[in-house]
């Protein structure tokens, strides 16, 4: 087609345009995460009685890293890796604030909460981009991990550890977890064959985690 005596061409997006704004959601994700990691080392210590339990459980980076990643409208692929890098970034934040508060912290990428964020990060990064962009069913089902680490330490703690931490908190990780996965099967408009799948999948998971944290409990 011409205009005017002259061959159109395809407008192409400048190259800044094209990858500014996924590098800058990056970023975001990035700083959110150091953040996220310093907050809970001062959340351990400020934080009301009832909530203190969030800086200290698993469940709630595991939220933030999954939000992280949601927020950044990263891929799958890059939000596993994404995640994995975020969860990094929490605990080198927490060690970081923890060590200027004066409380000793490994050594940079060496604690055992590393070896975690190069496991649990990717599920819950991937994770969060397939509930983003997956199918209908896929996308449901991406909400499933998050889902299960709340409601099976919620559980866990209400059965361990109620007479030393507040049980608010924990009753509110598996508030949440419920939450998460009916809002999940809503939105998605989801029939009842693959609400039971995601239900099954929810519930398994769940009694998984809690029975890994009972055979912690054991082994300690």
């Amino acid at each position: 087609m011409t205009i005017h005596g002259t061959a159109s061409t395809p407008r192409v997006a400048p190259l800044r345009a094209r990858w500014l704004p996924p590098t800058a959601s990056f970023l975001l994700a990035a700083l959110g995460a150091v953040a996220v990691g310093g907050l809970t080392s001062l959340g351990q210590q400020y934080l009301p009685e009832w909530l203190s339990s969030f800086a200290n459980s698993a469940g709630g980076w595991a939220m933030l890293a999954f939000a992280l990643v949601w927020l950044s409208r990263a891929r799958p692929v890059a939000g596993a890796v994404l995640g994995a890098v975020a969860f990094l970034l929490m605990v080198e934040g927490y060690g970081v604030v923890s060590a200027w508060r004066g409380h000793f912290y490994a050594d940079p990428f060496s604690s055992i909460w590393t070896g975690v964020a190069l496991v649990a990060g990717p599920v819950l990064g991937l994770s969060a981009a397939v509930a983003r962009h997956g199918t209908r069913l896929w996308s449901a089902l991406a909400v499933v991990p998050l889902s299960a680490v709340l409601l099976g330490e919620g559980v866990w703690a209400l059965v361990r550890i109620s007479d030393t931490t507040s049980p608010v908190y924990w009753t509110v990780e598996i508030v949440l977890s419920v939450l998460f996965v009916a809002l999940a099967i809503r939105r998605r408009h989801l029939s009842l064959r693959p609400s039971v799948i995601v239900v099954v999948a929810y519930l398994a998971g769940a009694a998984v985690y809690a029975a890994l944290w009972m055979l912690l409990d054991a082994w300690m």
